[in-house]
């Protein structure tokens, strides 16, 4: 039985600038995290994240401001967002599936899907040979194999906004000092032609080099899972699913000087990557979040389906130093969530703190119901009771 939110989180999302007409970013949200009072979201068909802010305690969020990717790092291709009007190409997008802020070190962590992408066919607007090509047409665009780290340092109060909001809480910047060390952001080198070290690496893998050029949403590889603590990286698949079993990387990074991060060989063979497979059900891996030294996962369809949607937990994840093929007996199901017929498609989780102590789970969606929209800005994200009292 899904479980039923114990609240609502009202997002004041303005549209933004796109293509051909302006783009409803409150339709394609992908990643939700709370720094403070701040609050940040993207949605996948962009190449910004969107910086929000309370002045309630976390009941709303407004005072809206667009980061560009772009002024942190050097995409290979420059996005519609930083296009003169009417001048972009469309293959800018990152297509941002993962965020997490990393309290111990300061730094935002934000990456692509790394995948390739079928163009969806539309028989509203098009006839059937123009279907049939869209279907044909497989896409591998640059941008999307961004892996990055930007330094998020708090900053003072501010005069009221337009919307009432008192700014004060956390903004990203390309470089900074934080607890007394130097931050500056850095990415994996990414190549024009798509494509990056891990991608590379991944490439001739047993499990998962063949993946690579599926695309995303058939089976492909598709990461949408992001959970970092120093210089450790966690990526949550979304695809492949083996026989069953989800796919989690496990990466260690290095600075590389000039903004560039490195992989550490950490596998077998000296592989820049562990691999993790859990059986979630046959669910591919859609969000990630560290609680301690648990990893929180949520799960939901590899193919373009609706559910089912769950949250599980992977307790001592952090400990784990070798690769692991876990079964459901080593992992405890915290949760079913809600999903909708065509809309409402759980992408984003986050922890907030609850009033009397105990931890929330945030959830943001992908294509929200009409009921959760508000107007032409206004969002509602769901909030959970979580109780992890089983690990």
């Amino acid at each position: 039985m899904p479980a039923t939110p114990v609240a609502t989180v009202r997002l004041r999302l303005p549209p933004r600038r796109g293509l051909t007409a302006e783009k409803d970013v409150r339709m394609d949200l992908s990643m939700v995290e709370p720094v403070g009072q701040t609050l940040f979201v993207a949605s996948d068909e962009t190449a910004t994240i969107e910086r929000l802010h309370s002045g309630d305690g976390g009941r709303s969020y407004g005072g809206h401001r667009p980061e560009r990717l772009s002024a942190f790092f050097d995409l290979p291709v420059t996005p519609e967002e930083d296009a003169p009007p009417g001048q972009g190409d469309g293959h800018g997008e990152v297509d941002i599936e993962g965020a997490c802020y990393d309290d111990s070190t300061g730094y935002f962590w934000v990456t692509g899907s790394m995948s390739r992408a079928r163009r969806k066919p539309k028989p509203d607007e098009h006839d059937g040979p123009a279907c049939l090509e869209r279907l044909t047409t497989v896409r591998e665009d640059p941008n999307r194999f961004l892996l990055g780290r930007i330094p998020c340092a708090p900053v003072p109060c501010t005069p009221m906004d337009t919307d009432g909001v008192r700014e004060a809480g956390h903004d990203l910047v390309r470089k900074a000092v934080i607890a007394g060390r130097k931050r500056r952001a850095a990415c994996l080198k990414l190549s024009a032609k798509g494509g990056n070290a891990l991608t590379k690496a991944l490439r001739r893998d047993v499990h998962l080099g063949r993946f690579l050029e599926v695309p995303a949403k058939e089976n492909g590889f598709d990461v949408e899972g992001l959970a970092a603590r120093g210089d450790r990286l966690w990526l949550g698949c979304r695809g492949p699913v083996l026989r069953g079993w989800a796919t989690l990387l496990d990466l260690v990074v290095a600075e590389g000087g000039k903004g560039r991060l490195t992989l550490t060989p950490v596998g077998p063979d000296d592989q820049p990557y562990r691999k993790h497979f859990l059986d979630l059900d046959g669910l591919g891996i859609r969000d990630l979040k560290l609680c301690g030294d648990d990893l929180l996962i949520l799960a939901g369809p590899t193919m373009d389906l609706d559910g089912p949607v769950s949250l599980w937990r992977w307790p001592g994840a952090v400990r784990a130093t070798e690769e692991q093929v876990l079964p459901r007996s080593r992992l405890h199901r915290i949760m079913e969530l809600p999903y909708g017929r065509g809309e409402d498609h759980a992408e984003g989780i986050a922890l907030l703190p609850g009033a009397d102590g105990r931890v929330r789970l945030l959830v943001a969606y992908d294509s929200p119901a009409p009921a959760r929209l508000h107007g032409a800005e206004g969002v509602d994200l769901d909030l959970f009771d979580l109780d992890l009292s089983d690990g």
